[in-house]
């Protein structure tokens, strides 16, 4: 047994330093074959004696059962978000604030700023002004990856929870599927500084591209919607609740910042660092220590140049004050450290031409026009095909068959043309003319007046049929488990669906259905399952899955809870529906007039025969969950983008603490909650003097909730 013991603890060892050696160092001694000979060896080894299997083993990674949920645990140190800066001038102003709340430099401007540091390099100064160098702060700059923010608690240098952002104060336990991540270590290097009491180690989960790329194609080939880009690819994959997905995914991992860390060791960014390289986790090699503002800006415009060559996808870099001391002088905002800022580059662009334009009919027959491409190559994809929006943006940007154009990403995952070159036009370049009939079933098509949109009006167009199938069985809608884009575009192409009804009916098809390509056993099981679930959404999820114009899940939850039954909304009036909350006369006519058309009241009818519920559904608060609520009774407005929450799970989790959540504000509104990117409804909010809250202070009175 001693024999075998110490067998077991050098394969283990040697284990953890090869994949240090492949993960940590990028230098791998032996190959994959070799590496999966030594696991398998330890694997027998712990087979036979189970009594000397260790949580901490190589083997363990992966647990043989998949996880049955995921639950909530608390940062010991909130995980803020980083503010942006997209140009010089933004970057050059943080430095400024830097270093004046330091006390280094009272009244610098940024040429000076910049300037003293270039004549502190031995490089001539940009003004007279600068002939003075100014203090040095020393800064880490790195790149920033495109993945999901991950805090790893060690203790007493051992693993013990793995949780995501959230909101930051809590996340997702995801310890089991992190433990599947290879390049995170169970335990600490021993070889390293020793470890602390308890540590919180901060980094990035992230894809490679090709394995990116790879997953997609395997998720393609199965049917299964693709990931729109690494980030989301990333999340998806974490919220497995198989952990062997996980590990088959590959995924990587970046340590990069620091949340609690008992007893303290640290006086500088940098020596953390180094101590986590020590310690086995991979840092990145990118990442460099610069004596000043200058250096770093440098930084900045070399990494612009070469990021197109890394095999991960970035969006920038994040600069950040090296001194824990600085840090700590420096401190917070009600959302993000002073000490830091990520520069954000412009969306990546590409020059093509464009070949043809086409017209996509979708669910409320809105005509888009889409341009068919040369394909080209754009932040790590082929694109062929880009939206132009409207007509009159692309009147406005003088657009035409045969032109060269340039092609970006909106939001890196629409493309969209957004200029013409117009010095390389065609002589034969030819004006995009919109239809007169839909091109999907020929009926005309009209503008209506103050809309830029053509329309379609025939609810019965081929091509509206297939939208509103798919958005009647999306998430927010009646939320179809298994039922995404291409599975129903597969089952409507074999001729088994054509309606909402088709749905439910799709149990008694079964036959059929199992000779559609990739729908196996298991595969349609789930899918009828979803199927089954949706039939008991209730009135408000059927509202909103009838595509029904200016009628979104907030809208419809108000309707449902005012009416309660499907038959009592259709023996009212316009005035009546008006008289729900936050319904206007606008959006009651058009609710009335779909419920009194031939194609609703069929609609309709047909799913009742089927058995879906029209009942509303909408739980009412518990009057314990409601006392003392900062939301008991008030109508709030969620808009722009709230990085610590998912929009839907907020909504139900605001209206469980006595809320009523509205799409749009008017007078009725008592709160507008507005996240990075805000528009219009933050602007008439401040107009109507309504009450306005950041994420921060959401997260701090949603604390006083639990």
């Amino acid at each position: 047994m001693t024999s075998t013991f110490r067998r077991i603890e050098q394969l283990r060892d040697e284990i953890n330093r090869h994949t240090r050696l492949y993960y940590v160092d990028a230098a791998p001694e032996i190959s994959d074959l070799q590496f999966d000979k030594l696991l398998k060896e330890l694997q027998d080894l712990e087979a036979k004696h189970p009594e000397l299997v260790t949580p901490d083993s190589p083997t363990q990674r992966v647990g043989g059962e998949p996880i049955q949920g995921f639950t909530q645990a608390e940062h010991l140190r909130p995980m803020l978000s980083i503010d942006n800066a997209y140009d010089r001038g933004e970057f050059d102003a943080w430095s400024q604030r830097v270093l004046k709340s330091l006390g280094l430099q009272a009244e610098a401007t940024p040429e000076s700023l910049f300037a003293a540091d270039a004549a502190d390099d031995g490089k001539p100064a940009a003004s007279a002004a600068a002939a003075a160098p100014s203090p040095k702060v020393d800064l880490i700059v790195e790149p920033k990856i495109d993945g999901l923010a991950i805090n790893l608690r060690y203790e007493k240098g051992k693993l013990v929870l793995a949780a995501t952002r959230g909101d930051g104060v809590r996340g997702d336990d995801v310890t089991a599927n992190i433990r599947a991540i290879q390049a995170i270590p169970l335990v600490l290097d021993r070889a390293g500084p020793p470890a602390p009491d308890v540590i919180e180690i901060r980094g990035e989960v992230y894809f490679l591209n090709e394995e990116f790329i790879r997953v997609n194609r395997e998720r393609e080939a199965a049917g299964e919607p693709t990931f729109a880009n690494p980030r989301n690819s990333a999340a998806g994959t974490l919220k497995q609740l198989d952990p062997r997905v996980v590990a088959s995914r590959k995924l990587r991992f970046f340590a990069h910042s620091i949340g609690v860390i008992e007893p303290a060791a640290f006086a500088s960014h940098d020596e953390y660092l180094k101590a986590a390289r020590a310690w086995g986790l991979p840092v990145n090699p990118l990442i460099k220590r610069c004596p000043g503002f200058a250096e770093a800006w440098d930084y900045i415009e070399k990494f612009e140049k070469t990021k197109a060559s890394l095999p991960y996808w970035t969006d920038g870099v994040v600069v950040k004050v090296d001194r824990y001391d600085f840090r700590e002088k420096l401190g917070y905002t009600s959302k993000s450290p002073r000490w830091c800022v990520a520069f954000k580059f412009a969306a990546e662009q590409a020059v093509t031409r464009l070949e043809s334009v086409v017209w996509q009919v979708g669910k409320g027959g809105k005509l888009t026009p889409v341009a068919n491409l040369v394909p080209v190559q754009l932040a790590g994809t082929t694109v062929k095909r880009a939206t132009l929006h409207n007509i009159d943006e692309i009147a406005r940007k003088d657009i035409r068959v045969g032109d060269t154009v340039i092609v970006e990403k909106a939001g890196e995952i629409i493309p969209q043309v957004v200029q013409v070159v117009l010095d390389q036009r065609p002589a034969d370049a030819k004006a995009v003319v919109p239809p007169a009939k839909c091109p999907s079933c020929g009926e005309p098509v009209s503008r209506v007046e103050d809309e830029v949109a053509l329309r379609c009006n025939n609810p019965a167009c081929p091509a509206q049929v297939r939208e509103k199938l798919i958005w009647f069985a999306g998430r927010d809608q009646m939320d179809i488990e298994g039922l995404g884009e291409e599975t129903v575009n597969q089952i409507a192409d074999a001729g088994l669906l054509d309606s909402f009804a088709d749905i439910f009916r799709l149990a008694s098809k079964r036959e059929k259905l199992l000779e559609l390509e990739r729908m196996g056993e298991r595969k349609l099981d789930n899918l009828l399952a979803g199927v089954e679930a949706a039939r008991g959404r209730g009135l408000e999820r059927v509202l909103a899955g009838l595509g029904i114009r200016q009628i979104g899940l907030g809208g419809s939850k108000d309707i449902a809870g005012h009416f309660g039954t499907m038959e009592a909304l259709r023996k009212a009036t316009p005035e009546e529906i008006a008289r729900a909350p936050d319904v206007g006369p606008v959006t009651a006519k058009s609710i009335h007039d779909f419920l009194h058309s031939p194609t609703g009241m069929k609609t309709i009818d047909e799913l009742i025969a089927v058995g879906v519920d029209m009942q509303a559904r909408r739980p009412k608060p518990a009057p314990e969950a409601v006392a003392g609520s900062p939301f008991a009774g008030k109508t709030v407005v969620l808009t722009g983008t709230l990085e610590g929450f998912e929009r839907k799970e907020l909504t139900e989790k605001l209206e469980a603490l006595g809320a009523k959540v509205s799409g749009s504000v008017s007078k009725k509104t008592s709160l507008v909650i507005a996240g990075s990117e805000a528009g219009s409804k933050l602007d008439k909010a401040k107009e109507l003097g309504i009450e306005v809250w950041d994420e921060a202070k959401l997260v701090e009175a949603l604390k006083t909730t639990e």
